[in-house]
C-alpha cells in the first residue's frame, strides 16, 4: 500500500536514495528501497521500469538470512513512500510483485 501522494517523496528521490544505499552495501535497506520502487512506479503505469526494481529487490532479498523471525521482521513502517510488509523477505516479494517478476 502507498502512503497519499502527499506524504511520498519523489520517485526520483527515491531512486537515489536506493542508489545509494546499493552503493555503500546495505542490502537491507537496499531492498526496501527497490520494493517501494518497484510499487511506485506500477502505480504510476512505469511497469517495465517496475519490473526491473521488482526484480532487483528479490535479488537483494535473496542474499539475506530469513532463518528466524529477527531476521525478516521489517524495522520501518514505511520507506519510499510505500507500507513495508510486517515481514519482508523473499517470498514476500514473489507473493505481492510476482505479477511484475515474470515479465
Amino acid at each position: 500500500m502507498t502512503l497519499p501522494a502527499d506524504r511520498r517523496p519523489p520517485i526520483a528521490d527515491v531512486l537515489d536514495e536506493y542508489e545509494r544505499e546499493a552503493a555503500v552495501g546495505n542490502t537491507r535497506a537496499a531492498a526496501e528501497l527497490a520494493y517501494a520502487l518497484a510499487i511506485r512506479l506500477q502505480g504510476a503505469g512505469r511497469v517495465r521500469e517496475a519490473a526491473v526494481y521488482g526484480k532487483a529487490c528479490l535479488d537483494l532479498m535473496e542474499t539475506l538470512p530469513s532463518d528466524s523471525l529477527d531476521d525478516v521482521a521489517s524495522t520501518r513502517l514505511s520507506v519510499g513512500g510505500v507500507e513495508l510488509p510486517e515481514y519482508f523477505h523473499d517470498g514476500v516479494v514473489r507473493a505481492r510483485l510476482g505479477h511484475l517478476l515474470e515479465e
